[in-house]
């Protein structure tokens, strides 16, 4: 027997457009014990109902067990160890909400939500895809455009910064920190919009680039590239709140 998270479950199914009796009767599981399992009542089921699972919604079964935190596509984030902090306090400092609470200490979500996650990893992998293509291809502006992107800590993994500046843009957080006055360091932390707001984001992008995506129109390196980079300046810059 093995680790099930439901909520993750259901967010996967839900992700894929599926529903909870479509998704067993694929899987070749009864529709009770997969309502179980999404519903919170179960929370370890068979390793090979598990994997059935995984390979049905094409994500790591050790995610949908809630054994590892994040999608592989999003732990790239994390700080490198010499940054000290154990264990590490935030996915990417922009991205993972600390903040001091009014009786001290500090706040942190333990994780992000399952379905912000889903979204962030999907639209990374079609947008990865996409450019991987162009530059097998021998599009030069796609090659370079990477090539820009491999700075400092990123020097050898561009491909990891542009997934994390891709994501940013359909952060939710991001956009209030543009948008909206920064709370008082008191104030209760306000309730979570990254699942509602990414998943919509994501479409949304996604549409645009469609054409893209399909090999029916280029994309504009230079504009896109100056899109992430806007993204990782200006507003962007995130002050640590400390802490170790």
């Amino acid at each position: 027997m093995v680790a099930i998270d439901g909520a993750r479950v259901r967010a996967a199914i839900e992700w894929k457009g599926m529903s909870v009796n479509g998704a067993a009767g694929r899987i070749d599981v009864s529709q009770q014990t997969l309502d179980s399992i999404v519903r919170g009542k179960t929370k370890r089921c068979y390793k090979g109902l598990r994997e059935s699972l995984a390979g049905l919604l094409d994500l790591p079964a050790a995610w949908l067990g809630g054994e590892t935190d994040l999608l592989p596509s999003l732990t790239s984030w994390l700080p490198y160890p010499e940054l000290g902090y154990q264990p590490p306090l935030w996915v990417d400092e922009n991205m993972r909400i600390i903040r001091p609470r009014a009786e001290g200490g500090l706040t942190q979500r333990t994780t992000l939500p399952p379905r912000y996650q889903l979204a962030a990893h999907e639209i990374w992998r079609q947008i990865a895809k996409a450019w991987k293509r162009d530059i097998e291809h021998g599009n030069r502006e796609a090659k370079a455009a990477l090539s820009h992107l491999a700075e400092g800590r990123w020097k050898k993994n561009p491909w990891e910064r542009a997934m994390m500046l891709v994501t940013r843009l359909v952060s939710a957080f991001w956009w209030r920190r543009l948008l909206l006055t920064p709370p008082a360091p008191s104030a209760p932390v306000e309730a979570d919009a990254h699942d509602e707001f990414t998943a919509a984001a994501a479409s949304a992008l996604a549409v645009t680039l469609q054409p893209w995506f399909a090999g029916k129109r280029e994309l504009s390196y230079k504009n896109f590239v100056a899109a992430l980079e806007w993204a990782s300046s200006g507003f962007g810059k995130q002050p640590s709140s400390g802490g170790a």
